[in-house]
Order: C-alpha cells, then sequence, then structure tokens
C-alpha cells in the first residue's frame, strides 16, 4: 500500500510540473491559434475543392502491418498447400511462423506415438523402466503385429525384446504392436496406457482432444477389438496446436527420440535367425525419396479419416523448426505439401535481431535505482532479442516497448530498481510488442531480460526515509505552485 501512494505521488508531481512549464506556452500560443483559425476559415475551402478536384489531397504514409494470420493467408493463397490443418512453430521460442485451423480438431493417425513416447520415456527418466528391460511378447501381441495392412514390425510369442529395440521399431517403423507391448508393460493394459497418456496432455494444459488407442489405430484395429461403447471408427483427435506442443516439450525433455527419428534403415532381431529391416516411412529425410537437405526428422501418420499426416523438424537460419501437417490426401501430397510449406517460408522470412546481448538498454540511458548507494545505473540485455519476421517488413516494422506491471518508475518519467542489484542479474523484462510475432502459448510479445552493468547496495532504511521525505517536499512545492498558478 504504501508503495502505491508514492507512486500516485510521484504521478502528480509529474503533471504538476508539466502544467507549470507550460502555461506559458498556452497563453503565447493562444492568439496566434486565433488568427490562425480566421485564415483557414477563409482559405481551407477553396483549397479542397482544388485538391479534390486534381486529386492531390495528401495521406499520411504508414507502415505496412503484417500479422501472423494475413501473412499465413497470403501463403495459402500463393501455394495451395494440400493438406487440411497445420502449424510451424520454433522448437526454442514457439513462435509461430504459420498456421492453418490450427486448432481445429483432426485426426492424427499414428502421430499419437508420440504422445506415447512421452509417457514411456517419463518412465525412462524416473528409473521405472530401463533401456535393456526385457518385454515379453503374448501370443495376442505377436498376432496383432503380422496383421494384414497395418504398419508393423513382427515379433515372437514368447520371445523378449529390450526397451531400447521397441522404441527403434516405434520411432523408425512406426510399429503399432510394438507401442502396445510397452504400453501393456508399463500399465498393464493399453486402456490403462491410455490414461497416463490424458494425464500426460493435462500436464502440457491440453484438454481438447479424442484418446481411443495407445498407436493411432482407430477403435476397431485395436488388439483387443477396442474399448466397449466407443464406436469401432472412432480415431485419436488432436489439433495441430497441441501436437506441436506436445513435440516441443518432447523433443527438449527427450532428444533422444529425434536421434533415432533421423535413422532412414536400421536391421531389427526377431530372433537367432529372423532380422528384419526397419525403414523409416519420414520420405523427407535425407537420401530418402522426396529428401529436403534441412529435414531432421520426425513422425507420420496415415489413417482412413485423418489422411496423410506429418511432423517434420527441420533447420532454417540455424533455428530448430517444427511443422505440423494434417489432413493431406495422399502419401505423395503429404511430403511434398509440407516441402512446399518449408521452402515457402525460407522463402518468405528473415531471422531478425532488435537487440544484442551485452547492448545497452534505452541506448544507454540511465535508469532510476530505488534505496541503492548509488542512484543511478545502466541496463543490458542478456541475451540476443531475435524473432522471424516477413522479409518485406522486416526493415519497417513497427514496434513499441513496455514492461510488467511490477516494474516502477520516478517523477521524471525513468524506469526505477529497486536495489540491491547484483551484476549480470536479470531485474526486469522488457517486452517489445509487434503485430507478426505470437508464440504457442498466446504471448503476443517477445521478452527481453535486462540485467545490470553494475554492482548496487543497498542503503539503510533511514537513508530511504530521508529521500522519500525530500521527494515528498518536491511534490507539496509544486502543487502549492500549480494551486497559485491555477486558483
Amino acid at each position: 500500500m504504501v508503495k502505491f501512494g508514492f507512486n500516485r505521488i510521484r504521478g502528480l508531481h509529474v503533471l504538476v510540473s508539466r502544467s507549470l512549464k507550460n502555461k506559458k506556452r498556452r497563453r503565447k500560443n493562444s492568439v496566434k491559434k486565433r488568427r490562425n483559425k480566421e485564415i483557414l476559415k477563409k482559405w481551407i475551402f477553396p483549397c479542397l475543392i482544388l485538391s479534390s478536384f486534381f486529386g492531390i489531397i495528401p495521406q499520411e504514409a504508414k507502415a505496412e502491418e503484417v500479422s501472423l494470420q494475413n501473412f499465413s493467408e497470403q501463403l495459402d493463397q500463393t501455394y495451395q498447400f494440400p493438406f487440411q490443418t497445420g502449424i510451424v512453430i520454433n522448437q526454442q521460442t514457439g513462435q509461430i511462423l504459420y498456421e492453418k485451423q490450427a486448432d481445429q480438431l483432426h485426426g492424427i493417425a499414428s502421430l499419437t506415438k508420440l504422445l506415447s513416447l512421452y509417457v514411456i520415456y517419463d518412465y525412462l527418466a524416473n528409473d521405472k523402466l530401463q533401456l535393456d528391460s526385457k518385454v515379453s511378447i503374448s501370443p495376442e501381441v505377436a498376432a496383432h503385429s503380422r496383421a494384414e495392412g497395418l504398419s508393423n514390425v513382427p515379433l515372437q510369442a514368447g520371445d523378449d525384446y529390450t526397451v531400447d529395440q521397441l522404441l527403434d521399431a516405434i520411432i523408425i517403423a512406426s510399429a503399432n504392436s510394438a507401442t502396445v507391448a510397452l504400453a501393456e508393460k508399463i500399465a498393464g493394459s493399453e486402456d490403462q496406457f491410455i490414461q497416463l497418456m490424458e494425464n500426460k496432455l493435462k500436464e502440457l494444459h491440453i484438454s481438447d482432444y479424442q484418446l481411443v488407442s495407445a498407436s493411432g489405430l482407430h477403435s476397431g484395429l485395436r488388439m483387443d477389438g477396442g474399448k466397449e461403447g466407443v464406436s469401432p471408427k472412432a480415431e485419436n483427435q488432436l489439433s495441430a496446436r497441441s501436437i506441436a506442443v506436445l513435440v516441443q516439450r518432447l523433443l527438449t525433455d527427450y532428444p533422444d527420440v529425434q536421434r533415432r527419428a533421423q535413422i532412414t534403415y536400421k536391421n531389427f532381431k526377431v530372433s537367432d535367425q529372423i532380422v528384419y529391416p526397419l525403414q523409416n516411412s519420414n520420405q523427407l529425410l535425407p537420401g530418402m525419396k522426396y529428401e529436403t537437405k534441412q529435414v531432421t526428422g520426425l513422425k507420420t501418420g496415415t489413417e482412413e479419416k485423418a489422411g496423410a499426416c506429418l511432423v517434420a523438424t527441420f533447420r532454417m537460419n540455424q533455428q530448430s523448426i517444427i511443422a505440423v501437417t494434417l489432413g493431406a490426401p495422399s502419401d505423395k501430397e503429404r511430403f511434398l505439401g509440407t516441402k512446399k510449406l518449408l521452402k515457402s517460408l525460407e522463402n518468405h522470412l528473415v531471422w531478425t535481431r532488435f537487440a544484442k546481448e551485452g547492448s545497452f538498454y534505452n541506448e544507454g540511458h540511465p535508469v532510476s535505482v530505488y534505496g541503492g548507494n548509488k542512484v543511478i545505473t545502466r541496463l543490458q540485455y542478456q541475451r540476443d532479442v531475435t524473432c522471424f519476421l516477413p522479409k518485406k517488413h522486416s526493415e519497417d516494422v513497427n514496434v513499441w516497448s513496455d514492461f510488467e506491471n511490477s516494474v516502477q518508475y520516478n517523477t521524471e518519467g525513468q524506469l526505477e530498481i529497486k536495489a540491491p542489484l547484483v551484476m549480470d542479474k536479470k531485474v526486469a523484462d522488457e517486452r517489445l510488442h509487434l503485430s507478426f510475432y505470437e508464440n504457442i502459448n498466446g504471448q503476443k510479445f517477445l521478452k527481453a531480460p535486462l540485467s545490470p552493468t553494475e554492482e548496487v547496495k543497498a542503503v539503510s532504511l533511514g537513508v530511504q526515509i530521508t529521500r522519500k521525505v525530500h521527494e515528498t517536499i518536491q511534490f507539496i512545492m509544486s502543487w502549492f505552485r500549480y494551486k497559485i498558478a491555477y486558483g
């Protein structure tokens, strides 16, 4: 409450000071304004008629603002992407580079396995499972692994496979039965494992979804025929945005998934006599049919309702990018459409830096220090402040900045930081607002962390009180001057 009171006083002090300074200027200008008004009345109407006739009425030139929505729509109109919904984000920052119906629920087919993998890797991270743990294959799983028309690796009933082997089968070859085998190992049944998957989605703050299988198969193709009361044709569903959130967190927490997803071919030991070749279904990987050199993974998915789906990771301007495309009409269009999307982003976006790490905030102008042995200091940016922008507008983009409500200002309008200050330790986040920027969490500004360039120690309470008394006296004197001047 005390701080709020002082803030109100400092604000009034600025108002009073400015009013006194401007009083004489207003009186001096009043006569000039009346004279100019008479001139305008005499000439403005004829001038407007002539200007209108010759088409020479001037207009204010403004930098064109480009929003993420406008940019995405322009790309769609130009390139006619074949997928129904999609999103592209920067993996590290979460900045959205493109979106199309990204919040719409859609079938995800085998992209489901990315969520299943998150649960499995959580168990590995918590030492509830080891890479060399043995997983015994039941007759039901073994029979399902040989079902015609399903993506699988043949497994032998009664044989044991390591978690490490089954992870390769899931990530490289999208093996459905390997997913179910691990689900049963962890949770006892596929339905109980689905509950763990739902818990993971809640942890990621994803609430809009439908899950009917651990592998991504529609309910009727499950090994057990599906859960009672669920339509046999029901499919797993998530939005493109939710998948992007999931993948961003998964690859940050468990980069081993990315490493395995880059493998194009690997042999899988089915038994002592049988070796099965694992082939990656992501045809955008280097060396594959639709290879794109920048692509580094990740996962395909295909189902009757979902269509052809893909999550692709790639490098652009030395940044890791995640692209999600759902509902392409064919396998070929899935890859060519996503490849076209990635190429269009490379052509139309540029990595832009607003502030360099170590550079001064506000061109080195000092900020005020409250309660310190120094009354001013300078702040610097703790890291590069960067994002992607459309190339056409990267040089004339309109940017404005502010701070969170917790930041204070002194009577001179300077940013005020409370002592003690430790050199290079963050004291505030500047927020840079620009029309194109939006991240996957809904944040529509860039955060620019600031830290002091020197150490500032706190002074005693007595010194702080003395300073406040002096400041209050200044305010009272300004208030009296204002009352005398304006009654």
